[in-house]
């Protein structure tokens, strides 16, 4: 039984051995970032382009929409009739106040013959001055009902004279927001038609992105699914409200001569340009979620020499969106953890870099 047991040890006995001298684990993968000082310059914002001149046409006038012969996307010239009112029903509306207007004149001469009876028989003493002053308000009363009917053929003609919608420009219709059959009021909006010349860039950017723009700023726009080469925007324009959802602020970027791929509609990426002059330089980001410690006492895992982790302090700047400005306490090229900084330890050995 001894024999037994001694030859079952003699045979587990290389096992053991073999756990004892197994490698230690390789020391995690770290999820991390290099520094630069161009980082600002690396937020790509999402944006379209479109025309720097656009017109929302409407009627100005009341009216049954009769027609609207033009779709999204149509090219139209100057002076195309782009939609029309029920002419029949305006046509009708300027005979009927014709017509009123004759009726009143009509009844202004009979009422001015009526008062110039009453004065001559006033004169001859035989008619009251009631009689007299009842003519004369008659007659008041006719003037007053000729220079309404006055003003309503006025406005039946300029209503006919308005019933045609025609393009102020050559363009291309962008959308239309109206059925023919459908009753229209003065100001609703019709169509949108945007101009043939001039295209610019229009990207949202978050409102603390503002503060590394200058006059003149510069962007490299590359256009979507398209084999273009990237162009140019200059800012143009920071329109002075933020949209009350995002927060974010619009900018619209004067494009100049640019390719045709580069249509109306077309979905571009927009990253700010530099060094050039507009541009801001030397600007150090981290994300947010790189930053650890206290709110009076930040700091950052760096991966130093050996990828050992060292906690270093520093100072933050502007918040911008999803990263923050470091102002102080890294430098360009040194690598710093950006994920599960709260996992890891001073002076632990980190793996290899993962972006």
């Amino acid at each position: 039984m001894i024999r037994y047991l001694l030859l079952l040890a003699c045979a587990a006995a290389p096992s053991f051995a073999e756990e004892a001298a197994a490698p230690p684990a390789p020391p995690r993968p770290v999820l991390s970032e290099l520094v630069t000082e161009g980082a600002i310059r690396q937020r790509v914002f999402a944006g379209i382009i479109e025309a720097e001149v656009t017109s929302i046409l409407a009627f100005q006038t009341l009216g049954r929409l009769a027609s609207l012969p033009v779709a999204a996307g149509d090219r139209v010239r100057a002076g195309d009739a782009l939609a029309t009112l029920d002419q029949v029903t305006l046509q009708e509306d300027v005979a009927a106040a014709t017509a009123a207007l004759a009726g009143a004149r009509a009844e202004a001469v009979l009422a001015e013959q009526t008062l110039a009876r009453a004065q001559e028989l006033v004169r001859r003493g035989v008619s009251s001055a009631a009689q007299l002053e009842a003519a004369q308000s008659a007659r008041d009363s006719a003037v007053t009902q000729v220079t309404s009917a006055e003003a309503d053929l006025e406005r039946a003609e300029d209503a006919a004279r308005f019933g045609t919608l025609s393009a102020p420009m050559d363009g291309i219709v962008l959308s239309t927001a109206a059925e023919p059959g459908s009753v229209v009021s003065p100001g609703t909006p019709i169509l949108t038609l945007a101009g043939l010349t001039g295209r610019e860039a229009v990207i949202d950017v978050p409102t603390e992105f503002l503060t590394f723009l200058k006059p003149g700023a510069t962007f490299e726009l590359q256009g979507h699914g398209t084999s273009a080469v990237p162009i140019t925007g200059t800012l143009r324009l920071i329109e002075p409200t933020a949209d009350a959802g995002t927060r974010s602020r619009r900018l619209r970027l004067s494009l100049g001569d640019i390719p045709p791929a580069y249509r109306l509609g077309s979905l571009i990426s927009a990253r700010l340009s530099g060094p050039e002059p507009g541009t801001v330089a030397g600007i150090m980001t981290l994300p947010a979620t790189a930053i650890t410690g206290t709110a009076d006492a930040p700091a950052v895992w760096r991966v130093g020499e050996g990828r050992i982790l060292q906690l270093v302090p520093v100072t933050l700047g502007r918040s911008l969106g999803s990263r923050v400005e470091i102002a102080a306490g890294i430098a360009p090229g040194e690598e710093i953890v950006v994920k599960g900084v709260n996992s890891v330890t001073e002076g632990q050995t980190v793996g290899r870099r993962i972006e």
